[in-house]
């Protein structure tokens, strides 16, 4: 549908006069060339009787009156001194429910020197009248070509521009204005039968290591199929490409069960998610689905999509190529998510996430050589929240540094007079592989430690494979200066992953604190204890110390103390503990090895 500033836009091109009017015979519209014809600027919400005679308006408001009860009116007036046109009105009906009138000028002749010459050959008016409507019309017929013409060619244009504004380029289906547009019409028409549709969120598994791998000319040739494949399904009513590498559908289904649905777009999707075969080489497409139904799930447009947008990101959580239907409980999860984010937020501006630690027990003395600083975090509301959960949604927020400076103050603070006294050796922190290749990090945390009156030989940075395995120079340069400032750096997770040992080489060092799993898993994978020994003879030949992860059981802490492990850590050793914990358990070492007695057990 045109709006408003569309049609006054291709009537305003117009050569022809085109003017408008209310049932109570004023003027709500003139086109330009409708001004120059009469010849007056300000004639909006006036009336025929401030411009013309009394004779005149009779002819006028008579052929309106036709108009305004629904007929369409040809009529030959005279609108002026000396000027007659050839008029045509059509009825509309106006915005306030009204009837109104739009007129088109065919044709005005304004020569009052033709009019006389036309009155000398012709003895009545009568006759003039008919040779100048005969002259008239036949100028008529051109220009109503011409106007038919006009009309058509702005509407192809219009059509070509609205096409262009929304199809995706790269795809040639729709974009996201096309997607809405389509979205609108669709469930326009199921409004009106009482039917459903579905609408269903794709996104592509891995695009991101296709174009990595395989270059972007062959990730535009998988976007371009699936595309293609998707067109090919019979029951969609559109596709579009919203960007990246995510799609959507709109799918006619009515009377369908959302178990039926289900069925329908798992076949979809093993059609689409084929191999795509460039170069002569075959690359593997899978992707996630979301999908809601309209009107079960809702009829509101925006959470619709916001509904397919929760069901996409539960189906790529469980993993590749998964379907996954749109439930209540989505929306609860999203609302809590959001309520966490911003509870987050608040707590970091306002210093509100507490620290715990978790005591490393020196394998042969026993006593407490140092401590790892862990975060917490009470919502108001929600009470307690899971490290992991909080962690995951500051990284994705980009607030993990800021939680990591405040945990870093916190430790400085509280754990200050162990340090100074000499109870323990050293406190460590988390930092995060974003943190590590950020500019700057080295010497913001130092100048944190500088502060605080902290010496940096007390200071342990724990950092994970994925850290050491960046390529960045800005992550490296950063290690290498908290290195030469005496801060001691931990490689943590240590055996979890796929560590590059040539970079370990390259790289400040000095302790490996070995992944729990595998200690946790020695009885089922006996095989495990060689690797172990190979870990902890290379920790030396790097000059590096072990720490074992994990340790939940006697077994385990023998063990590791019989393998020759520096250092244990784990609960069966104590759990992280507040700052009074931590205190009575330093005190009770002072009385003799703390592994030899009852294990600290109590939380903070």
């Amino acid at each position: 549908m045109l709006s408003a500033t569309e049609i006054k836009q291709m009537l305003d091109a117009l050569p022809l006069p085109v003017f408008a009017k209310a049932s109570d015979h004023t003027w709500i519209y003139g086109n330009e060339a409708f001004v120059d014809l009469i010849g007056i600027a300000d004639f909006i919400g006036r009336d025929d009787t401030s411009l013309f005679d009394e004779e005149q308006i009779d002819v006028f408001w008579r052929e309106d009156d036709l108009v305004f009860s629904g007929q369409t009116s040809t009529s030959f007036e005279e609108i002026g001194e000396g000027t007659f046109a050839l008029t045509r009105k059509f009825p509309i009906t106006l915005e306030d429910g009204k009837p109104g009138l739009i007129g088109v000028i065919i044709e005005a002749v304004a020569s009052p020197e033709d009019l006389r010459k036309m009155r000398l050959e012709h003895k009545t008016a009568q006759e003039t009248n008919n040779l100048l409507l005969s002259q008239l019309q036949s100028k008529a017929d051109d220009h109503a070509k011409q106007y038919e013409k006009r009309l058509r060619d702005l509407e192809r244009d219009r059509e070509n521009a609205q096409s262009l504004a929304q199809t995706d380029p790269l795809t040639k289906v729709g974009n996201r204005l096309g997607f809405q547009a389509d979205l609108q019409l669709l469930s326009k028409r199921y409004d009106e039968t009482f039917g459903s549709f579905t609408l269903a969120y794709i996104d592509l598994d891995d695009f991101k290591h296709i174009n990595d791998t395989f270059g972007h000319r062959m990730g535009d040739r998988v976007l371009c199929q699936v595309a293609d494949r998707l067109k090919s399904i019979g029951d969609i009513f559109s596709v579009s490409r919203l960007g990246g590498d995510e799609f959507a559908v709109l799918l006619e289904c009515d009377g369908q069960s959302t178990q039926q649905v289900e069925g329908q777009l798992k076949r979809m999707a093993d059609h689409v998610f084929r191999p795509v075969t460039e170069f002569k080489r075959d690359v593997d497409a899978s992707g996630s689905l979301g999908l809601t139904r309209y009107p079960f799930d809702t009829k509101n447009l925006s959470e619709l999509k916001h509904y397919a947008d929760l069901a996409l990101m539960k189906a790529k959580n469980a993993g590749k190529g998964h379907i996954r239907i749109f439930e209540a409980s989505d929306y609860a999860d999203d609302l809590r998510l959001r309520q966490l984010e911003a509870g987050l937020r608040t707590a970091i501006e306002q210093g509100q996430i507490s620290a715990v630690y978790q005591p490393i027990f020196d394998a042969r003395e026993g006593r407490i050589q140092g401590v790892e600083v862990l975060a917490r975090w009470t919502h108001p509301d929600l009470g307690p929240i899971l490290p992991d959960e909080f962690i995951l949604i500051a990284g994705r927020l980009g607030l993990l540094v800021h939680l990591d400076q405040i945990v870093l103050r916190r430790a400085c603070t509280e754990l200050a007079e162990f340090i100074e006294n000499g109870s323990i050796d050293y406190f460590s922190v988390n930092a995060s592989p974003s943190d590590v290749a950020s500019l700057g990090y080295a010497r913001n945390l130092l100048d944190i430690l500088e502060e605080c009156k902290v010496d940096p030989g007390s200071v342990l940075i724990e950092i994970i494979e994925t850290a050491v395995m960046e390529k960045s120079r800005t992550a490296r340069s950063n290690l290498e200066e908290l290195s030469a400032a005496g801060i001691k750096i931990a490689l943590d997770d240590f055996g979890s992953g796929y560590a590059n040992y040539r970079t370990l080489l390259d790289l400040p060092v000095n302790v490996l604190k070995v992944d729990r799993s595998l200690i946790n898993t020695i009885n089922e994978r006996p095989h495990l204890i060689d690797f172990l020994v190979s870990i902890i003879h290379m920790a030396k030949a790097l000059g590096a110390s072990t720490v074992c992860e994990g340790i939940a059981t006697e077994e385990e802490k023998i063990l590791a103390e019989t393998l020759g492990f520096d250092a244990l850590q784990g609960f069966l050793l104590s759990r992280p503990v507040s700052l009074a914990p931590l205190r009575k358990a330093i005190q009770r070492q002072e009385e003799g090895p703390v592994l030899d007695r009852e294990p600290v057990r109590k939380t903070g």
